[in-house]
């Protein structure tokens, strides 16, 4: 037996393989929902309690300083010096950023200071301090 090729001749072919295609997307979507809860991991800070507020602004960068007083500037760990160049490049960037500390409770007052000094000293004046709400 021998096979014809098959003929279409000016007949246009409307179908489209999405096999492939549907795979991909799979793969991608089983991807963002592994990786999606590993993104808001942080730092783990244990913050004070008080009766909390909420600022309204846009940009708002946070500074966290563990129990064993390391600093990091959005999840990036920074000396304080490294702290003082990136606030001050960002602030001549976008001048209405504001900053949110997240310090932990049994951290010396001395190394907080430090940090708002850092903040200050830069010209920021929007300052927030995060805690969590009493229990």
């Amino acid at each position: 037996m021998r096979r014809r090729k098959r003929d279409y001749g000016d007949e246009v072919v409307h179908d489209i393989n999405v096999t492939s295609l549907v795979d991909v997307m799979m793969t991608l979507l089983i991807i963002f929902i592994i990786v999606a809860p590993m993104i808001e991991q942080g730092i783990d800070v244990t913050l004070p309690s008080a009766e909390p507020k909420r600022i309204d602004v846009a940009d708002v960068l946070t500074i966290s300083v563990t129990d064993n007083e390391r600093v990091y500037l959005e999840g990036q760990r920074v000396s304080m010096d490294e702290l003082s160049d990136r606030l001050t490049s960002i602030y001549t960037a976008r001048s209405d950023v504001a900053v949110l500390i997240k310090a932990d409770e049994d951290l010396r007052y001395g190394r907080v200071i430090e940090v708002m000094d850092a903040v200050r000293a830069v010209g920021i004046v929007r300052l927030a301090m995060a805690t969590r709400p009493p229990a």
